[in-house]
């Protein structure tokens, strides 16, 4: 429903230093992420269940069940004995447990999608006295200097969740208030520098000969090349604008993630058939042209798919990617692919493809450094443990963007629950959520802040002995093999790196209010 998107961070954390008999109870786990709090905290928490009774309320009269429901699950987060939002949603108490009796709101809601983001804009607008109301009551403890820190990060966490346009709670967490996306301290110094990386970066040059993929696809497209970077856009009049600036922006945003490994530019291709293609069309039919046509994909069955639900894909003959970009407005999403997609290449280029959690943290750091966004994520379903929402989340706080994912990754690790990256090389591929990519994108942003040099050999390394295998015709290193290799070129095992980096985090991701704040 809301918005609001921040970065996050804290600026160090206390020992907890409690005595027996001074907390109490924690509210559920999914709330306070396993972190005790006093009970004063505790109580206030649980009394964010009458907030969030209430603001369903008013999503329930609108027609907004699935928003409404959220709000209901989240007040049974909160407190699980909530008879208000129990009654409401159709839940009887029998043998001391409540049953869903019978569910009393549906799972669809009644409202025009035309009109769809008014109400929803409206049910901002009209929850707002009620949630500033209850997140002023809870910033008290951010305040709290007598509190140990992970409580009143745990505090500023759900004042964010409730209220993030609590102006007090966004300071707190570094962020300057806007519209649509807040902007995190780290975020704005590096976007500061936009303009001059792409000022900076190569000018493209026009094609004029008929290319392959027009000779395959049949149609004319804007089209530019550059050291790196033959770029084709399908996007009807603004097709040769848009490849003018995205083969510029391409370019910068190599040069930008190359930095960011700590590694030279490297010697441009002679050859247009080495360089990265990229691609952009604007229809589904013609997106699934190409990707029948020019993907380089096997798979028959997969280019089927792709094309049929994808948003875009990596190509292979020759090796780049594709987009179905519907929007002419403006091409911001766009870009944040683009930056995207050149860091994760860079890692594969020096790593293979057993580096998957590094690729992709680091294709969010660079798009975050180039566009302030991280769009190209993965979309994890909202789990309920009591209520289920359609995957709706009514109180995303600071959102799934790269503040969010700072603020989320910071407070596992004050409750000392934070995944390490040995557990993430031992997912596949398709059981990465948000929590992962999450994780993956603050160790990307601690590496290439404090860890440059070492990262640097570390790259170099991983591609001399990727090249070598490939000459011997030999398999690629392991997830587990790569690893072992950043353990060695850090000079610190995965205790002694997991230390460090929340040393690191806590230091950069927010800061709390000291009592001397002007």
């Amino acid at each position: 429903m809301f918005n609001r998107r921040a970065a996050l961070g804290l600026l160090s954390f206390v020992s907890v230093l409690a005595l027996l008999g001074v907390l109490s109870r924690p509210v559920l786990a999914t709330e306070d992420f396993g972190i005790a709090t006093d009970k004063k905290l505790n109580k206030a928490l649980t009394d964010l269940a009458d907030t969030c009774f209430a603001c369903g309320d008013k999503a329930k009269e609108k027609g907004l069940y699935t928003n409404a429901r959220s709000f209901f699950d989240h007040a049974l987060r909160y407190d699980p004995d909530h008879k208000n939002t129990r009654k409401v949603m159709g839940f009887k108490k029998k043998k001391n447990e409540w049953v869903l009796d019978e569910d009393m709101i549906p799972l669809k809601d009644i409202v025009k999608e035309e009109k769809r983001r008014e109400i929803e804009d409206k049910l901002v607008i009209e929850t707002r006295e009620i949630r500033t109301k209850a997140a002023d009551g809870l910033f008290k403890f951010v305040t709290d200097t007598n509190l140990a820190a992970e409580q009143r990060l745990l505090a500023l966490y759900h004042t964010l969740l409730i209220c993030p346009e609590h102006r007090e709670a966004q300071k707190a967490a570094r962020c300057t208030p806007a519209s649509m996306w807040f902007s995190h301290k780290l975020d704005e110094d590096q976007l500061i520098q936009l303009e001059k990386r792409v000022g900076a970066a190569a000018a493209p040059e026009r094609i004029t000969v008929t290319t392959e993929y027009e000779k395959t696809c049949g149609w004319q497209m804007g089209k530019r090349k550059s050291p790196f970077f033959v770029f084709h856009c399908d996007m009807g009049d603004v097709s040769d604008a848009w490849a003018e600036t995205l083969t510029r922006y391409a370019e910068a945003s190599r040069n930008h993630a190359v930095e960011l490994m700590g590694l030279e530019p490297g010697t441009p291709p002679k050859d247009d058939a080495n360089r990265l293609h990229y691609t952009v069309l604007n229809t589904r039919d013609r997106f699934g042209t190409f990707v029948e046509k020019c993907s380089g994909i096997d798979d028959a069955a997969q280019r089927a798919e792709i094309a049929k639900v994808s948003g875009g894909t990596p190509t292979y003959k020759p090796y780049g990617s594709v987009w179905l970009y519907l929007s002419l407005e403006n091409d911001f999403g766009l870009r944040d692919g683009v930056a995207h997609d050149v860091a994760l290449k860079e890692i594969f280029r020096c790593t293979g493809d057993g580096a998957y959690w590094l690729a992709q943290g680091m294709g969010y750091l660079n798009s975050t450094h180039m566009n302030g966004s991280t769009s190209a994520k993965f979309y994890g379903v909202k789990s309920s443990s009591v209520i289920d929402t359609g995957g709706k989340e009514s109180m995303p706080g600071l959102g799934d963007c790269a503040a969010g994912w700072r603020m989320k990754t910071l407070i596992a690790l004050a409750a000392n629950k934070c995944l390490k990256p040995s557990d993430l090389i031992r997912l596949r591929v398709n059981d990465y959520n948000e929590e992962h990519m999450a994780l993956a994108f603050c160790l990307s942003d601690y590496l290439a802040s404090e860890q440059k040099d070492k990262m640097k050999t570390f790259y170099e390394g991983a591609f001399k002995e990727r090249m070598a295998r490939a000459k011997e015709k030999k398999a690629g290193e392991t997830p587990q093999e790569i690893l072992t290799r950043l353990w060695a070129a850090l000079g610190m095992d995965e205790s002694a790196l997991m230390n460090s980096f929340k040393a690191w985090a806590v230091t950069n991701y927010a800061k709390l209010p000291t009592g001397t704040d002007g």
